[in-house]
């Protein structure tokens, strides 16, 4: 076993906030895929498929974008669903 150091406060990088990077939905292949970038730098990718994403997908392309943003749309859409924490919705849309 290789020498290491044992840290007694192990560093920790916190991820305060997520913004969405990348949207993609395929309704033929029933799939959607969302990148989103944390304050730590590091993208994550979450995803939905089948019966779900076509779901998701008739549903988005119905609402009405004027009142709540897309991207407030999907970062609310993933807690309610359990991929991401909770946490509230800040700012303007770009």
């Amino acid at each position: 076993m290789a020498e290491s150091l044992n840290l007694t406060s192990p560093i920790i990088k916190t991820i305060t906030s997520y913004i969405v990077r990348r949207l993609d939905m395929d309704l033929d292949a029933a799939y959607i895929s969302i990148r989103l970038k944390g304050t730590d730098g590091k993208s994550i990718e979450l995803n939905y498929e089948g019966s779900i994403a076509t779901t998701l997908i008739i549903a988005l392309n119905k609402t009405n974008l004027s009142i709540n943003s897309l991207q407030r749309r999907i970062l609310e859409r993933l807690v309610i669903d359990g991929k991401l924490p909770l946490g509230t919705v800040i700012g303007s849309p770009d």
